[in-house]
């Protein structure tokens, strides 16, 4: 049963990574630096160093330098990998270069991975405002390098960077960085369209951004573009570059070394808590021989699954939207066409990722975010000659309608990343796709309504409910009304016993638009914010009665009190015993008139 159409950016990073045609002998290529929150909670660092296979090996263990009082980690090699393209030169009978044949400039390509892991690490305090950084840096770059002013005698900087949550201690630890769940590709040839998802993910599920940023030499310090790049146009031509998603897209018409950084940001419950930094040097070849067909050579192609929206036409679109319990089974299939010159087919490689698969991408019970898992008839990487297929199966539940996880609310759109290689060198073609599926519920969206700053669930009965504040959910917020403590979008998601259920429509609330009585508009609360929680309500200017409430950020009173209106005596309201944050002040008469105020305790 299908409904509407539509596609949501990833929470997942996509990202294009691609190695030099000719380097110096020792140069460097970049890496990145990660950690990862323990059980016992202690941190595990890691870092990826990126070399030139013609230029000398790694080092076999590395110092991070940070501005922890613990002053540096020691990282040892625990991983060297070639990540070399592999297959078949255009010929189809020599193979592709590996690093073990290194030792010349002129074999572009030859790429290898170091992988450094620290022992557990304790970080005891909290981090400054600016956060703790972590990085290491040597020389040296490229002179070859296109986009940056005399590379040649610059060095580089790897880094990432932890910030404080919530004043916490970060012993024990509680969150880990970004990471990226795929390795770099390491070159392309121009003329092809490039359009990359090198994926990155946080075990919290922390929200994530994307940006472009600057390459810094050894002492970080920002490296400054030659004339006509930039941070935001570092390649020649124009780039295609998504903040959602992180995703890049450019067609290269220019050969030549890039160098190229891209930062990911996680966001929990809104606030800032790490930064980690990718760079890797770009390079495109301009010499790629052609193929068979005298054209060339070009990425498989990933048919798309679905029909059409519009128009019902078969295998026409990658998103698809259906009802919960339904079954989502399509066969998938990536197609080349292109020859070696010795007339034989090349062999198409697939993978795919998300976190809606089950364990082994077989079980439909465990392994996933959310079960029941999607699953696939054959375990990718599935590689063969001209064609790689495999069938795509999910059953659907009202578990997929969304779910919320401390402050963080996924909604209901599942995204399943399709990747494709050929085995032609001297570069890998790839091509990658996104296929995404939205669950709907089959319960209508329940409305809000605002009673008297009070909002209210349309939807009541035998109901579960959760608020949300700007997508956030709101701990505690679990009634069928809720007292807003400050402007923002509302929704509310209200599930049946059966688990099926639905989010209602965005409500927007100010409280300045609560109606007020005259009486009561001349109201002000002061001192605010209050040091010692004491709070007074002057400027009652008529007699009568006067009830006040006050709210805590989960809508619940947390003090209330009555008096006579005064203008010479204000009316004490005593939050010393309530810890540091925001609430809300509301204050009421007899005449129906009331006065919402934000009051901050110290």
């Amino acid at each position: 049963m299908k409904k509407r159409f539509t596609l949501i950016g990833l929470f997942v990073f996509v990202f294009i990574c691609i190695a030099p045609s000719t380097l110096l002998a020792s140069h460097g290529m970049g890496g990145e630096i990660t950690w990862q929150c323990q059980g016992n909670g202690d941190f595990i660092f890691q870092m990826k160093f990126y070399r030139d296979c013609n230029g000398v090996p790694g080092p076999a263990s590395v110092t991070l330098n940070t501005n922890h009082p613990i002053g540096s980690i020691t990282l040892a090699k625990i991983q060297q990998n070639d990540i070399s393209p592999d297959g078949f030169l255009v010929s189809g009978t020599a193979a592709c270069p590996t690093c073990n044949q290194g030792g010349s400039p002129n074999v572009p390509g030859l790429v290898e991975e170091f992988i450094y892991e620290s022992a557990p690490v304790q970080l005891s305090g909290t981090p400054p405002s600016n956060g703790w950084f972590f990085s290491w840096g040597t020389c040296c770059r490229s002179a070859s390098t296109a986009n940056l002013i005399n590379p040649g005698s610059e060095g580089f900087l790897i880094k990432a960077v932890m910030y404080p949550f919530n004043g916490q201690n970060t012993y024990p630890c509680y969150d880990s960085s970004p990471a990226f769940a795929e390795k770099p590709n390491v070159i392309q040839c121009t003329n092809v369209d490039l359009n990359y998802l090198h994926l990155a993910y946080d075990d919290e599920m922390d929200s994530l951004t994307y940006s472009l940023d600057n390459p810094l030499d050894d002492q970080g310090n920002p490296l400054p573009f030659a004339v006509g790049y930039s941070v935001n146009a570092p390649l020649p031509g124009a780039l295609s570059f998504n903040s959602s998603t992180g995703q890049m897209q450019y067609q290269p018409t220019l050969g030549g070394n890039y160098a190229l950084v891209v930062k990911v940001t996680a966001y929990k419950c809104g606030t800032k808590v790490s930064e980690v930094y990718r760079e890797i040097l770009l390079s495109l070849i301009s010499s790629c021989p052609p193929v068979l067909s005298g054209l060339p050579n070009q990425p498989p192609t990933f048919f798309p699954p679905f029909p059409d929206p519009v128009t019902g036409v078969p295998n026409m679109s990658f998103v698809d939207t259906v009802f919960a319990g339904d079954t989502v089974s399509f066969n998938s299939s990536f197609l080349d066409s292109d020859f070696f010159l010795n007339a034989s087919i090349q062999t198409v490689t697939h993978n795919t990722f998300s976190t809606q698969y089950g364990a082994g991408f077989t079980d439909p019970t465990t392994g996933c975010l959310i079960p029941p898992c999607a699953t696939l008839s054959n375990p990718p990487p599935v590689s063969a000659p001209g064609a790689a297929n495999n069938i795509f199966n999910w059953v659907t539940d009202p578990a997929h309608l969304g779910i919320s996880w401390q402050c963080v609310h996924l909604e209901n759109t599942y995204h399943f990343i399709w990747k494709a290689h050929d085995n032609y060198c001297p570069a890998n073609a790839a091509t990658n796709q996104i296929v995404s599926i939205t669950v709907e519920p089959n319960t209508p969206k329940p409305p809000i309504s605002n009673n008297g700053g009070t909002l209210k669930c349309g939807l009541t009965g035998n109901y579960t409910y959760q608020w949300f504040l700007n997508r956030l959910a709101i701990q505690g917020a679990t009634a069928d009304s809720y007292v807003p403590v400050q402007s923002g979008t509302y929704h509310v998601l209200a599930v049946a016993p059966n688990g099926d259920g639905n989010y209602s429509a965005p409500f927007v609330y100010n409280p300045v638009g609560l109606a007020e009585s005259e009486n009561l508009s001349s109201v002000t609360v002061h001192p605010n914010p209050s040091a010692s929680g004491i709070f007074n309500v002057s400027g009652l200017a008529q007699a009568g009665p006067v009830s006040i409430k006050v709210y805590d950020n989960k809508g619940s009173v947390i003090y209330s009190t009555t008096g006579l209106t005064s203008n010479e005596v204000p009316l004490v309201v005593d939050l010393e015993n309530e810890k540091s944050g925001i609430y809300l002040i509301r204050i009421m008469n007899e005449q129906g008139g009331n006065r919402t105020i934000k009051i901050i305790r110290q």
